[in-house]
């Protein structure tokens, strides 16, 4: 067995599997490992079997929870990452979200240097394949494909209606110039299957001998050498090995295990490290810091009529749906749920959308599994860009134990600020007369849950994950005490080690963020290579005469 290679990646999710593709096609030799197994399953590969894939129970999830939220009524909330060939992009909702301008701006501002839009925007498309919109600022031949549901269900339609009757702008690309409003959103779907990076960047290598990937392979520490990493020590087929990088050690392990690996590597805060007797290599402060994610709350309403997706679960209509998906890929098993969705303004003085809705035309039970007995909609709404920040640690030092993981939501009164706008901007899409003819009755929050102590209460309540965790690795300059990684991803003080995946992000995108990941390893991998960047381009965006 060979030990020895070019580059060495832990983890192969929504990162690593770029970076694996990008490094052995340039022709060096490369080992992926992954903790998880293969990711061909239909349970993956359909997508609507998403709500399998999402079950506590599934083999292809690390089901962690959080501490108890202190401003959540001390709920445990979950945070589900993907436990396969694929990462979370195996079993996320495949709502194909690139966020706005301004985040990646915020990003240079914060640090990142180099990474503002007009410097992503070329990645963005190097990565996309879709039909949609302006080819200037949309990809075309790129291995994520995205697309809309042409064909809009009269829940779908009707939301889009509302939007426009509520006032709110309707975009028709809202991964294009412009962002704000009601918008069809597109889902990482190719020819009826989920496009995951597994699927975009690796399912097409069999034959590539510069790349070879370790499943079930469950990574230990990074090896260093003083402050040089050479590689990492794995436990893989019932025994202990190591593995060494002839140039560089990469993490693509996620905003949890990425820098618990750290930690357990002796690079960390030195004050936590010696808590669990950890030997300090470099004092890192920032690892595991600036933990961010985007909460959302749930307005669901049944309807009069069975017009929503929950009429599918009947049992002759699944078994129609499974007969066509696997038969030719086609159906209501060959889409994801969510196909339309809006990002709105929860002020005048936001400079670009803070606030998101899912809208899904089915009706859940609390923990998310659609229900055969009632018909209806939701709208998950949520800010986009929270304020607090929390923190993961070592609660031991065995890296198949979780991690503490403290996201500290609703921690400050400008989360609520939004939260609450959220909920009334949700509340009045909902009323609107297009949607008169389904509805029956509001479930939640329920009709008479309208005053200020009532819906806050509601808040607390109910307001749950909507899986965009990231920034406990975060990116920026020598100068910032807090910074893990500079601008090239290479972690401060140690040689030849690099963070790549959504632990660096130094503030959350305003969307769903797996296509900013990709994006990132899409970049990151010229750095790597030494390739010449991709040239800037300066486009312009839609913000608000806020802007500075």
């Amino acid at each position: 067995m060979c030990t020895t290679f070019d580059y060495i990646i832990a983890g192969a999710g929504s990162a690593g599997c770029v970076l694996a593709r990008r490094l052995s096609d340039a022709g060096h030799q490369v080992l992926l490992l992954e903790v998880g197994g293969s990711d061909k399953s239909w349970i993956l590969q359909m997508p609507a079997g998403l709500r399998s894939a999402f079950k506590p129970t599934s083999k292809y999830n690390s089901w962690f929870h959080t501490t108890p939220q202190r401003h959540l009524n001390h709920r445990q909330i979950q945070q589900p990452r993907g436990r396969v060939l694929g990462g979370s992009s195996s079993i996320n909702g495949m709502t194909w979200l690139r966020g706005h301008a301004l985040d990646y701006d915020r990003w240079a501002k914060q640090g990142a240097a180099g990474w503002q839009w007009e410097n992503c925007l070329p990645y963005f498309k190097r990565l996309e394949s879709t039909q949609q919109g302006d080819a200037a600022y949309r990809g075309r031949n790129g291995p994520m494909h995205a697309q809309v549901q042409h064909q809009l269900s009269p829940l779908n339609s009707a939301f889009l209606d509302a939007c426009a009757q509520a006032g709110h702008p309707i975009t028709n690309d809202v991964n294009g110039f412009q962002q704000l409003g009601g918008s069809r959103f597109e889902m990482s779907v190719k020819d009826g299957i989920r496009n995951s990076t597994a699927y975009g960047y690796l399912h097409n290598q069999a034959n590539n001998d510069n790349l070879t990937i370790w499943t079930h392979c469950q990574v230990l520490k990074v090896n260093l050498n003083g402050t040089k990493a050479k590689g990492f020590k794995v436990f893989y087929k019932g025994q202990t090995l190591d593995v060494t990088a002839r140039k560089e050690t990469i993490l693509s392990s996620g905003v949890f295990a990425s820098p618990q690996l750290l930690m357990l590597s002796g690079i960390g805060p030195s004050e936590h490290l010696s808590g669990h007797h950890i030997p300090c290599v470099v004092d890192l402060l920032g690892v595991g810091e600036n933990l961010q994610d985007h909460l959302e709350c749930h307005i669901q309403i049944e309807t009069t009529q069975a017009v929503s997706l929950n009429r599918e679960l009947q049992p002759h209509r699944m078994l129609w749906a499974g007969m066509q998906w696997f038969g030719f890929k086609k159906g209501v098993a060959a889409v994801n749920q969510c196909h339309v969705g809006a990002f709105l303004n929860s002020s005048e003085q936001v400079t670009h959308p803070d606030v998101q809705f899912h809208f899904f035309p089915m009706f859940f039970d609390k923990d998310w599994i659609p229900v055969s007995t009632t018909y209806g909609y939701r709208i998950g709404v949520g800010p986009m860009r929270p304020t607090s920040r929390g923190s993961v640690r070592l609660q031991t030092t065995n890296v198949t134990d979780p991690m503490r993981i403290n996201p500290n939501y609703m921690a400050t009164d400008a989360d609520w600020q939004v939260m609450r706008e959220c909920m009334r901007l949700g509340l009045d899409v909902a009323q609107q007369p297009a949607f008169k003819p389904y509805h029956h009755r509001e479930h939640t929050p329920g009709p008479l849950i309208r005053s200020a102590k009532a819906m806050d209460d509601f808040i607390r309540q109910d307001a749950a994950s909507a899986y965009h965790p990231c920034g406990t690795c975060k990116m920026g300059s020598d100068s910032d005490a807090m910074a893990v990684v500079n601008s090239q991803l290479q972690v401060h003080g140690i040689e030849n080690l690099r963070v790549i995946d959504a632990s660096v992000m130094p503030s959350v995108p305003s969307a769903n963020i797996n296509a900013a990941t990709i994006m990132l390893a899409e970049r990151a991998s010229d750095m790597l290579l030494g390739n010449p960047m991709l040239p800037a381009e300066p486009l312009p965006f839609h913000y608000s005469h806020t802007h500075p």
